[in-house]
């Protein structure tokens, strides 16, 4: 009959690694909250009780500064410029996506390892250093401060997580299902539609999420490719007057900018922590 040691000195080392690992989480989580609460807080206050008392709980809760950029500034129209191209970047997103990853995972071909290997190195190279070239380019092609044409460089730009995300856990679907599929008489397309796809609903939010938090802060392709049509990061940036700021309504614009990831992220969070473990996994 076998006999199980505790040994005292490994359980104290394990409670230690988990007391700093707790306490490294409780300072990211402190040090990320505490400006939206600082930011939510200034959205109810002026400037002269910004400047003159530091406190996270304001004075009193004013609609303000909401009323003034609902009717003075610019904000519902970038908005609108923001939500429209996000919506019909991650449309071309998923009609590019879904097709590439299903080939590149289901199918062998010549080429396919090598496609797949250029994409996933594509996600060390940063959107920036590509930002001339591409400025250059919309200018020959006629694009250049047009709304639209810009969702082509984010679907470009997310393409290369997207595939890897979505070929990983396509992958991991098992084959029995398809070649069951194939047997009943079911086509190419039925068992991309009717099985893949339905079965890589994780992976898919995931990617979405992700594409829509990149394309909604996107700043500096915004403002050089469009800017006549200013997103939303871009006129919070220029949300201000040549020698003063009013503070207030920018935190208040800045609330307004933010809600939407938030209520999104909220709604679908644990599709996007199941999508990521088993991309994760199936990676």
């Amino acid at each position: 009959m076998s006999t199980v040691v505790h040994r005292p000195g490994k359980s104290l080392k394990l409670t230690i690694i988990n007391i700093i690992r707790y306490m490294v989480l409780v300072l990211h989580s402190v040090v990320t909250i505490l400006p939206l609460v600082w930011i939510l807080s200034n959205s109810f206050r002026n400037n002269d009780q910004i400047f003159t008392n530091i406190r996270l709980i304001p004075e009193s809760f004013q609609l303000t500064n909401y009323i003034k950029v609902l009717t003075v500034s610019n904000i519902p129209l970038a908005f609108y410029h923001s939500l429209s191209i996000t919506l019909v970047s991650l449309t071309l997103l998923l009609c590019v996506v879904l097709p590439a990853a299903f080939v590149i995972s289901r199918f062998r071909f010549r080429g396919a390892h090598f496609i797949y290997m250029f994409l996933s190195l594509a996600l060390f190279v940063p959107s920036i250093t590509v930002l001339p070239m591409l400025y250059k380019l919309y200018n020959q092609l006629g694009f250049l401060g047009q709304k639209y044409p810009i969702v082509f460089a984010y679907v470009v730009e997310q393409l290369p997580i997207s595939i890897f995300l979505l070929v990983t856990f396509m992958r991991g679907i098992p084959r029995e299902l398809e070649e069951a599929a194939i047997i009943d008489g079911c086509s190419t397309w039925n068992i991309f539609s009717r099985i893949i796809v339905p079965l890589s609903n994780n992976a898919i939010i995931t990617i979405l999420i992700l594409s829509f938090v990149a394309n909604w802060n996107d700043y500096l392709q915004a403002l050089i490719l469009i800017p006549e049509f200013r997103t939303l990061t871009v006129a919070l940036a220029f949300a201000k007057d040549e020698y003063t700021v009013d503070y207030g309504m920018m935190s208040a614009s800045i609330i307004f900018a933010i809600t939407p990831m938030i209520i999104f992220y909220l709604l679908i969070k644990e599709r996007l922590i199941n999508g990521m473990a088993a991309g994760a996994i199936k990676g």
